[in-house]
């Protein structure tokens, strides 16, 4: 179970904590960003493992609620008095006693530019906090395999001295993994359902290549939508295309250009962790691809490796969706 309580002080404490009205707002956009997480995930996240969440959520907020009123009545400085009240607090008892509710504070309000960033951060410490809730069968990594390394492990290395600091902020050198996921990604760039209107029939993959979205067309104007990285192999990518081959683990062969570069070893790489083309691959018709990555914090940028890149737990959910035929329009 995560630790609202610790999430939301901290949060509290970018802004105006004194404010009530500032305070609900807060409160208000994460409950409504966690009830999205737990909608999103039905068959990870059962019903009570939801409330629990929900719980939980609701009693950090009213322990933080209780804490400014002491403070308050006792006539002190909100913002430091609450500071003096919740150490007193953390000295005495948990921070995650879960309990009690707050229905009458959800409704909506305008979100301030300065909340709305904060919730933001909430909502990631609580997606967070879904998958943690887990059972320990469900939070093992779905692309975990034989060849696992250490994210930030080097787990290739070319004859030739690689120039990794020549990399953009957020990628990674070929070898090196950074993981399946990231924690640090933005939340819009999480996989998560979204309203889409379309005339593409269901199936459908939908490549924004501005925006670094990728989006699974579902039925009832829904799609599923992941965040993306932009390799320099698809920076003309255009049209329609099919899915003509899938691949677990893939092999990656450098371009000339990378090799010349010394940004990318000469020879073929085997797949595994550390591996540019990351867990999956979906092979286009034309040569390119919707793959893995070895660098999750790439996410949402343009990049140096590969061409339409996901985070290895997005592909994997991507490849166990998508069938060899499926339909894919990439827009620029």
């Amino acid at each position: 179970m995560a630790n609202y309580y610790e999430i939301l002080s901290r949060a509290l404490r970018r802004g105006d904590a004194a404010d009530e009205r500032w305070r609900r707002d807060v409160y208000g956009r994460t409950r409504q960003m966690l009830l999205q997480q737990l909608r999103a995930r039905p068959s990870q996240v059962s019903i009570n493992d939801g409330r629990r969440q929900l719980a939980a959520l609701d009693a950090a907020i009213e322990t933080i609620e209780s804490e400014f009123q002491q403070t308050s009545a006792s006539g002190g400085a909100p913002k430091e008095g609450y500071r003096q009240a919740r150490r007193a607090r953390l000295a005495t008892e948990p921070a995650d006693k879960a309990g009690g509710g707050i229905a009458a504070w959800i409704s909506a309000r305008p979100i301030y530019s300065v909340a709305l960033a904060v919730a933001v951060a909430v909502a990631i410490a609580a997606a967070y906090a879904l998958w943690s809730a887990r059972s320990p069968q469900d939070r093992s990594s779905p692309v975990a395999s034989k060849n696992e390394a250490p994210a930030g492990t080097p787990v290739f290395r070319g004859k030739r001295r690689l120039r990794a600091a020549s990399l953009p902020e957020g990628e990674l050198a070929p070898g090196v993994d950074g993981g399946s996921s990231d924690a640090e990604v933005s939340y819009v760039f999480r996989r998560q359902p979204v309203f889409y209107r379309t005339t593409h029939p269901v199936g459908t993959i939908i490549i924004d290549k501005p925006q670094h979205f990728l989006y699974l067309i579902q039925p009832k104007s829904v799609a599923l939508r992941y965040g993306i990285a932009v390799g320099s192999q698809c920076t003309d990518l255009a049209g329609l295309r099919r899915i003509s081959n899938k691949a677990e683990w893939p092999a990656w062969q450098p371009t000339p250009e990378l090799v010349a570069r010394r940004l990318a070893p000469a020879g073929v790489m085997p797949g595994g962790p550390g591996n540019p083309l990351g867990a999956r691959l979906l092979a286009l018709e034309d040569g390119n691809s919707i793959h893995g990555t070895n660098a999750p914090k790439a996410i949402g940028n343009p990049a140096v490796f590969g061409c339409i890149r996901l985070v290895n737990d997005d592909v994997v959910d991507l490849y166990q969706r998508v069938p060899v035929g499926g339909r894919v329009v990439v827009t620029n």
